[in-house]
């Protein structure tokens, strides 16, 4: 029985055929995995180590980059609803002071 993605030469994969593949795509994972935290590990060797203070928060942020941390965002846009929710308030009672004291 040939499905409506396969085409006239394709066989069917056993389920072996999938198993292997599956296996070989999980060891090339696993090898650019490695490859990669060989090259983290060589890229920290190289780094100066005046530029490591261990007492050093590494989530926090220091400098100018400080406006680009997502707490740093999420401070900011705190501020901004606070006040547009502050602006909105004020509206909303300048609304109801005029259709109260204007006659239509």
């Amino acid at each position: 029985m040939r499905n409506d993605w396969q085409s006239d030469d394709d066989q069917p994969k056993t389920r072996a055929d999938y198993r292997r593949e599956q296996e070989q795509a999980e060891r090339e994972a696993n090898e650019r995995d490695r490859q990669r935290n060989a090259a983290e590990r060589k890229s920290a060797r190289n780094q100066p180590a005046d530029d490591l203070d261990p007492d050093a928060d590494p989530n926090s942020a220091t400098g100018p980059l400080d406006d680009h941390t997502p707490q740093a965002k999420q401070r900011r846009l705190g501020r901004r609803l606070n006040w547009a929710i502050f602006w909105l308030a004020v509206l909303i009672v300048a609304v109801y002071l005029i259709l109260f004291f204007v006659e239509f």
